[in-house]
């Protein structure tokens, strides 16, 4: 296709279908409103062709006008095949992560295990981790990389090479014995001095953990984090199939 950003000249027949794709493409482009001069001139069309075509798309409800008439916007129709690919391309573990998120009221993120190190499915964009770089790489200051330590018993470096910092083996052992006693892990002030986490563990079919939900809030909250342990294990239930993801 031509237009703005698009190399070559060569672009779809300008009647029939490929001109009303190529259309609807530069409209999609330009969040503000495109005219048809504008949509005419991308597409390298006769604008009578271009104003005919986009008169035929506003009829069909695939694009739309500014109230103001100064241009066009996607319609009703493309918005809704957007949202039945959106629903189709959606991962499995959103609806949950993010249920979690509404009953909580608390930063909540999902991560899966491999043997190098940690993978961050699943972000809280309202209240992204505080420091990525120290919590993949040193698993002694966060809660999950202490459930990694717990999952991973015999893996130390250079065996996990995403890890720059080794545990000390009198530290890894405090650790067990605390999860021991929770079923899940913590940490207070570790990764950022205003912060603490609570880490529950993902199980696979073979019971081994392969990931974990976690749940970050404020430092004068951690003491009672704990009355959402409940729910994420539950959660943690409902994602078990991410064991699948796992690279034991």
């Amino acid at each position: 296709m031509s237009g703005p950003g698009l190399a070559g000249d060569t672009r779809l027949p300008e009647k029939g279908l490929g001109l009303a794709l190529e259309i609807l493409e530069q409209v999609a482009r330009d969040d503000r409103g495109a005219s048809a001069a504008e949509i005419a001139r991308a597409v390298g069309a006769p604008r009578a062709t271009v104003y005919r075509v986009v008169n035929s798309l506003v009829r069909d409800e695939y694009l739309v006008r500014r109230a103001d008439f100064s241009g066009f916007l996607l319609g009703t129709r493309v918005l809704e095949l957007a949202a039945i690919v959106g629903a189709r391309t959606r991962p499995a573990h959103a609806a949950v992560v993010e249920r979690l998120r509404s009953e909580t009221g608390e930063a909540v993120h999902l991560f899966a295990f491999h043997r190098s190190g940690l993978l961050v499915l699943d972000e809280d964009a309202t209240q992204p981790l505080s420091d990525p770089d120290a919590l993949l790489t040193d698993p002694t200051r966060s809660a999950i990389g202490h459930l990694w330590l717990v999952a991973h018993p015999d893996r130390r470096l250079p065996q996990a090479p995403n890890w720059r910092v080794d545990a000390a083996s009198g530290d890894v052992r405090a650790i067990h014995e605390a999860y021991a006693v929770r079923g899940y892990t913590e940490q207070v002030a570790l990764l950022s001095s205003d912060r603490g986490c609570l880490a529950v563990p993902i199980h696979d079919d073979a019971a081994r953990p392969v990931g974990a939900v976690t749940l970050s809030t404020s430092l004068s909250r951690v003491s009672i984090a704990a009355r959402h342990v409940g729910a994420l294990r539950e959660a943690a239930r409902t994602l078990a199939p991410i064991g699948a993801l796992s690279d034991w």
